[in-house]
């Protein structure tokens, strides 16, 4: 393997943290070795396929081959739990560095990690704030490193997002990701519409290489339009992360239907079993992590064959 999984050693300028808190997202074209992004797609059809490393099972599992329809989108959630190859990704300290300081944090702890993988054909994902999904978590913040696994383009229904919608005074709730039956810019124009914002937003269109990404804050709004190519697959992974000292919210409050069997019944404390820190100001780091992967982004990188 190469020495270095990343691209090039990431430092954050003044000019980029303030861009992304003026827009509430930030592009990085080179983030990821191709050497890395080529180890990561060569996981996931094993893991649609059943094949878990370690036996553990993923939390969300959508668009399964033989049981869905072929142009089904594919989608899988807290992956690093299935497979230690994955998690060296997923776990990184550097990727939890990287969305603590655009957020402000003094530390990160993972969220979950998710694949989408859309075939030719593949529908729509709902315009949404990946904050309307973590509201059991206090506070309800959870930055998210999207990566692109495969050129991106409109045509193959690549990330769109509102640049400065994280800003916006809105409330909303959760609903249906997957091939929504109305236009699936549909919540985006409600919300617009209440705050008389129908001709004052655009949506930009996320087109980077193999290995860009791009950081989005938890309330900016996002979705991705139809695969309407005949031969062209887009994969993409994502590395969400809670503030350090993110707790849970008393029994009965916010939703989050994933984070939420994790919770513990006597304390609204986060288990550091299944919400491990990755990163603080302070060097901590859960302690496990080291017995259980290595770290994908750590130089020098990883020279396990898994």
């Amino acid at each position: 393997m190469a020495d270095n999984m990343l691209d090039k050693s990431i430092h954050l300028s003044g000019e980029q943290i303030a861009q992304f808190q003026a827009d509430g997202y930030l592009i990085l074209e080179k983030f990821l070795n191709l050497e890395l992004v080529d180890l990561i797609i060569s996981k996931l059809d094993p893991l649609f396929a059943t094949r878990f490393e370690t036996g553990i099972y993923p939390d969300e599992w959508h668009g399964r081959p033989g049981l869905s329809v072929p142009n089904a989108t594919r989608q899988m959630c807290g992956m690093w739990k299935c497979d230690r190859a994955i998690a060296s990704l997923s776990l990184s300290s550097e990727i939890a560095r990287l969305n603590a300081t655009l957020a402000g944090w003094s530390g990160g702890r993972i969220a979950t990690d998710s694949c989408w993988i859309k075939p030719p054909g593949a529908p729509e994902v709902a315009f949404h704030r990946n904050s309307s999904y973590a509201t059991c978590i206090d506070p309800a913040e959870v930055m998210t490193c999207w990566i692109a696994l495969s050129d991106t383009q409109k045509s193959v229904g690549t990330l769109e997002l509102v640049p400065g919608s994280h800003r916006w005074n809105c409330t909303d709730k959760a609903k249906q990701l997957h091939a929504p039956k109305e236009d699936y810019c549909q919540p985006l124009l409600q919300v617009a519409a209440r705050m008389n914002n129908l001709d004052n937003y655009k949506i930009v269109t996320v087109e980077i290489p193999p290995g860009g990404c791009v950081f989005l804050h938890w309330n900016i709004w996002h979705g991705s339009g139809r695969n309407t190519t005949l031969d062209k697959t887009r994969r993409s992974f994502g590395v969400s992360t809670f503030r350090s000292d993110a707790r849970f919210q008393p029994f009965g409050i916010g939703y989050g239907y994933i984070f939420g069997r994790y919770r513990r019944i006597d304390s609204t404390e986060m288990d550091e079993t299944f919400f491990p820190i990755l990163w603080t100001k302070d060097g901590y780091r859960t302690p496990f992590l080291s017995e259980y992967c290595e770290d994908a982004l750590s130089l020098p990188a990883m020279a396990v064959n898994y």
